[in-house]
């Protein structure tokens, strides 16, 4: 591996660990060393990494409308950046434009409700078919379905509106 390789995977480590990324992600984005990932996640955040699993399906652990809102604005800005190639393969560094992307547009002092490592496990879901897209026949949304969890088949933005 040459020189701009190995300074284009630390970088990408870098802006992951920046937003808490679970080191197994990390490592998988990268191939840097996980000894390596932990000294550097000690140097960005001043402490250890935290341990614990990775989320198996995004289902599973999205558990309001407005996660499942937030999930769907994330997974179509990332369908807007990979088009179908999304399906076949998982892009780490298309995963963590598109996690800023998101952080970007949420409207000023809105706390985002989907951390980096969902983010991931929607992409893992999509990629697998896990999850898909549904469009809405009431507001013509397009939003995240997930074929495993409790929300449903409905809206998350009708149900929000509903409540509102």
């Amino acid at each position: 591996m040459g020189t701009l390789e190995r300074h284009r995977r630390f970088a990408l480590a870098i802006r992951l660990i920046g937003h808490h990324a679970k080191l197994s992600i990390v490592h998988a984005a990268t191939a840097v060393r996980l000894e390596t990932l932990r000294r550097l996640y000690r140097e960005v955040h001043g402490r250890a990494p935290r341990g614990g699993p990775l989320a198996n399906s995004v289902g599973t652990v999205v558990k309001t409308r407005g996660q499942q809102a937030q999930a769907s604005l994330f997974a179509n800005l990332y369908l807007a950046r990979q088009g179908p190639v999304l399906y076949q393969s998982l892009d780490y560094l298309a995963l963590a434009d598109t996690y800023e992307l998101y952080l970007a547009l949420l409207p000023g002092g809105t706390r985002p409700l989907l951390t980096i490592n969902l983010a991931w496990a929607v992409a893992t879901d999509l990629r697998s078919g896990q999850a898909s897209f549904t469009r809405c026949q009431r507001c013509d949304v397009q939003y995240l379905l997930m074929h495993t969890g409790s929300l449903g088949l409905r809206c998350p933005l009708c149900a929000l509106y509903a409540r509102a």
